[in-house]
Formats: C-alpha cells, sequence, structure tokens
C-alpha cells in the first residue's frame, strides 16, 4: 500500500516518521512548497521518496493509494476533495473542514466513491482514552454526570483557526467517543481575541442528553495542562496527560441513593473510596491512528474518526463558533 504526505510543517515531520515505521505500508514521497522543509526531509529520508511541490502530481499518481494531509484547514478541504476525486484514500489532519457544509461534502464524495476518509482525532486513539471508554461501556464509571476539561499552553498562536477548532476539537471527539456518539443539545460559548488573530482563550459548555461538559482551550496560559476530568455516579477519573508517568488516577468516589422517610424523597450521601492508577502501557496515539486508518483502507471498514464522527463533533463547533459571533457583534 503506497501511501504519500501532503505537508511536512509543524506536524508533518511526525507523520512521516510513523508513516515510514509501519509494515505493510511503503511511503512513496512527501509533497510541501517549500523549499527548505523539503530540504529538511531529504537529510533524514535521503533519496528513498519522491519529493515535489505539486499535490496534483500525488494525487493523479496511479501508484498512490492513500494520502495523509498535514496542511492548514483552509487549503486541506480542496486537497481532500480533489484526492477522492482522483480515487484515493485519505487521511487529514483536525478539524476534517472548517465548517459543516464542508464536512458534509467530504463524506458525501467519500461514500460516493467508496473510499475511506480517517479524521486525526489523536486523542481517542490514545491508550487511557480506550481505557476510560471500557470503564463506561462496563458500567464501572456508572452513568455520566459530567466531563470538564482543560487544554491551556503558553502559544503557538495560529492564525488560520482560533484556540477552539486548534484544541477543543481535540476534547469534543473525545467526549463524542465515550458518550458512544451523543448529539448535543445546547450550547453557550465565549471567548477572547488578542494580538489581532482570533480568540486565544475560550470557554465552552455543552448540554448533552445525560451530562453536561465544560472545555477550556487557551494559548495564553503560563501553564501548560491536558487535564480531563470524568465523573460518573460511581466513580469518577482524572486524566492528566501532561504527566510523565501516572495519567490516570481513579477515585472510587461517588454517591448513595436511597429512600428517605418522606414519599417521593430520597437521601444522597457521599462515597469516597480507595484511589487506584493502572498501570497503562504507553502506546504513540499517532501510530495508532495511522495504523486504524491503514487497516480501515485494508478491510473496507469506516474510521472510528471517519465522516459520521467528524461530523457531529464540526456541528458543535461550528455552533460555538457562531455563539462566539454572536458575543462579539453584542
Amino acid at each position: 500500500m503506497n501511501v504519500a504526505l501532503i505537508g511536512y510543517g509543524y506536524w508533518g515531520p511526525n507523520l512521516a516518521r510513523n508513516i515510514a515505521d509501519i509494515k505493510d505500508v511503503k511511503f512513496w514521497g512527501i509533497c510541501e512548497a517549500s523549499e527548505a522543509r523539503i530540504e529538511k526531509a531529504k537529510k533524514i529520508y535521503k533519496g528513498e521518496l519522491i519529493y515535489t511541490a505539486d499535490y496534483s502530481e500525488v494525487i493523479n499518481s496511479p501508484e498512490i493509494d492513500a494520502v495523509v494531509i498535514a496542511t492548514q484547514t483552509e487549503p486541506s478541504f480542496k486537497i481532500a476533495m480533489d484526492a477522492l476525486e482522483a480515487g484515493k484514500h485519505v487521511f487529514i489532519e483536525k478539524p476534517i473542514a472548517s465548517t459543516v457544509e464542508r464536512t458534509i461534502k467530504i463524506k458525501e464524495l467519500a461514500e460516493k466513491k467508496k473510499l475511506i476518509v480517517h479524521c486525526d482525532h489523536i486523542m481517542i486513539f490514545n491508550p487511557i482514552i480506550r481505557y476510560i471508554k471500557k470503564m463506561i461501556d462496563s458500567g464501572e464509571l456508572g452513568d455520566l454526570m459530567y466531563i470538564d476539561v482543560s487544554r491551556v499552553n503558553l502559544g503557538p498562536i495560529r492564525k488560520d483557526v482560533n484556540a477552539m477548532l486548534d484544541l477543543a476539537v481535540h476534547d469534543l471527539a473525545v467526549i463524542d467517543f465515550l458518550s458512544g456518539g451523543q448529539e448535543f443539545e445546547s450550547l453557550t460559548a465565549m471567548g477572547h481575541a488578542l494580538f489581532g488573530v482570533q480568540e486565544a482563550i475560550t470557554y465552552l459548555n455543552i448540554k448533552y442528553p445525560n451530562f453536561i461538559a465544560h472545555i477550556e482551550s487557551s494559548w495564553v496560559s503560563p501553564l501548560k495542562e491536558r487535564r480531563t476530568m470524568i465523573a460518573g455516579t460511581k466513580k469518577m477519573v482524572i486524566f492528566d496527560d501532561v504527566k510523565i508517568n501516572e495519567k490516570l488516577t481513579i477515585y472510587n468516589h461517588g454517591f448513595n441513593v436511597s429512600e428517605s422517610d418522606e414519599y417521593g424523597a430520597y437521601e444522597v450521601e457521599t462515597r469516597t473510596g480507595d484511589i487506584f492508577i493502572p498501570n497503562i502501557p504507553y502506546q504513540d496515539s499517532l501510530k495508532n491512528s495511522l495504523v486504524h486508518f491503514i487497516n480501515c483502507v485494508k478491510t473496507k471498514t469506516d474510521s472510528l474518526s471517519g465522516p459520521t464522527h467528524s461530523l457531529r463533533v464540526m456541528k458543535v463547533l461550528e455552533k460555538a463558533l457562531a455563539e462566539l459571533r454572536r458575543h462579539v457583534k453584542n
């Protein structure tokens, strides 16, 4: 299976390294407009790859089975659509597109061409998120009550998207995965634009049918934080992705509910139990994501982070962005 990479900027080198490391995959080449970046790639891969600045050369090559797109959000849509028209399977960096309308177009074209599209919602391929998903599905966590996320750091400041599109998309993908694809009922969003660019800090509150979620996204925090708190009625967990080890802490805390003496009333008592830190072996989430994509292409099965999943994520983001614009106008 021949795979080509389009875009060798911020994230491209990581994708290239993992593509080259996957068995049964031939890393065909790299498409990149910057000569300086191409020279960096050549120092690593020498003459093993084909190098080009024209992505049409890649997508029109009969040798190529799939493309991995790692450009900025705006140009990635046209590249993805052109690649699908040319009959190539597509792995695309998040977000899958800048709007719901564009996401639907990608979805419809992929279905028409019977091709696999996989959006790199990398966190759902993290072994810790998979562990939490098993806890939820088995009933160990109980019913979801709320999810609270803080994804903040000092830069980098992007110009093509705001902090929500850059950072919260990870968390929305995780929430969609953990909840089994629950559609949101309502949301509120606020943000603050700084340095002449789009919102550098945003707060997003979402009401789902059975739980609520809060997501803080920021490029202007003095601390780097990647913390997700997930509270169930039986147990609660904290995933701290900044920690080197012991990233997941499970709290056997919850509530005991019993009927009270008064008719129709209930007594709710808090329960504090043990704290457990499971040993979850490290796995490269990006490599997991790429391997999942490759397997989907080979088996002709839809990706966990394909257009259907990505469309639900984009519906939340588009509504949230409209809320941000509304606050700016007010």
